[in-house]
């Protein structure tokens, strides 16, 4: 019988790891939080489906097993029920999906961050044309949102927040659980966008409404198929943005004209899902729940200790490193798998990047808040301290 796959077995045995992420033989990748590169289980299995409909038709029982499993996995992932989760294209979809869903009142408000990704701030601004009032939260540079910043925007008519549980650039944690038990006590819905923490860190859905990721960054997973979290007691409250065959409860019943949802977040898949898509999401849920996501969140923030004092140590600034941030670090679990530095120009900074790609040092060229471009390095589990003195060397 193999033995679990675990980061130990990975560090200790250079084959393995090479077998199980052949993306380390060509090149240095840190860059999960833009893309990620396929695990080789996650490719071993789109190819054991591609062969099998490439026999014959693309049925739904060639990946039901996927579609549960995924569905299960996630669920238990987040701390929720299977029923509770849906299967969509993106992030965006998703966090689209619940603005589009909601039966908005005119004056009614919603928060969110100025400077999050855009999927988590074009779905709000376009509730304007619904009369909906946009409230967004200016942070500081180091892209923070706290509890206080939550209490001053939130009033009477505010319908929604909705925060990323991790910032894309400075890797800032949100304490979305704390913020998630203050919003259910005044009433308040909460949305979060766990693109990039879910795969990487501990994520409990416990205290929110709705959630939404995608698995091509810290899932592994392949581009175009997502999760979304709609809590159960909210279905009657979030009508489905789409509906088609499969949103009622009879869906294989073609000539039955009743609308009768079911009681479950497959409410929220109006057509045919994306098969190659769970397929890939299934193997590459399966990875994290072997390796484990406390080990995974407790590697990345080993490896993020490792780089920041000899990135600093070489003359470069980390971004995000206020001193409101740093007061934060000393909450546990503050910091992601992100970390985001800056030359002292701009086009130092690019020139930088470029010569890392050169070099197939694979890292994100972003800007923080200011403006300002910085490098994003965002290496994963399976990453090596070497890689990291790679990437140190070329600068």
């Amino acid at each position: 019988m193999t033995p679990p796959l675990t980061i130990a077995s990975l560090l200790a045995d250079e084959s393995l790891r090479q077998r199980e992420f052949p993306v380390v033989r060509e090149r240095t990748y840190l860059a999960h939080a833009a893309v990620c590169p396929l695990p080789a289980r996650v490719v071993t299995a789109l190819g054991a489906y591609l062969s099998e409909v490439g026999r014959g038709g693309q049925f739904e029982h060639l990946h039901a097993a996927a579609e549960a499993g995924a569905r299960s996995i996630a669920a238990e992932l987040l701390g929720v029920d299977a029923e509770e989760i849906a299967f969509t294209t993106s992030t965006s979809a998703g966090l689209g999906l619940v603005a589009a869903g909601l039966d908005w009142k005119s004056g009614d408000n919603v928060v969110f961050a100025k400077g999050d990704f855009p999927s988590n701030v074009y779905p709000w601004v376009d509730l304007q044309r619904r009369g909906v009032v946009p409230r967004p939260i200016t942070t500081g540079r180091d892209g923070l949102v706290t509890m206080d910043d939550v209490i001053a925007h939130v009033d009477a008519r505010t319908r929604l927040v909705s925060l990323s549980s991790v910032h894309f650039v400075t890797g800032a944690r949100m304490d979305i659980e704390a913020i998630g038990e203050y919003l259910r006590s005044r009433g308040v819905l909460f949305c979060v966008d766990a693109i990039q923490s879910f795969g990487a860190l501990p994520l409990s859905a416990r205290n929110v409404d709705f959630l939404a990721a995608d698995a091509h960054k810290w899932m592994l997973g392949p581009q175009g198929i997502g999760i979304l979290f709609v809590r159960r007691s909210r279905f009657d409250m979030l009508h489905p943005a789409a509906v088609g065959w499969k949103s009622v409860v009879a869906n294989k019943d073609y000539s039955k004209s009743t609308f009768d949802l079911p009681d479950s977040a497959r409410r929220y898949e109006p057509g045919s899902l994306n098969a190659l898509g769970l397929t890939g999401l299934h193997a590459a849920l399966s990875i994290l729940r072997e390796v484990g996501v406390v080990p995974i969140a407790e590697r990345l923030g080993a490896l993020r200790e490792f780089l920041v004092p000899r990135l600093v140590a070489k003359g470069y600034q980390i971004v995000g490193g206020s001193d409101r941030l740093k007061l934060a670090a000393h909450r546990p679990g503050s910091f992601s798998g992100i970390t985001s530095f800056r030359a002292s120009s701009d086009p130092q900074t690019i020139d930088l990047q470029k010569r890392l790609d050169a070099r197939r040092i694979v890292v994100s060229l972003r800007e923080e808040l200011t403006g300002q471009k910085c490098v994003r390095v965002a290496p994963h589990f399976y990453t090596t301290e070497s890689e990291l003195n790679a990437l140190l060397a070329e600068i």
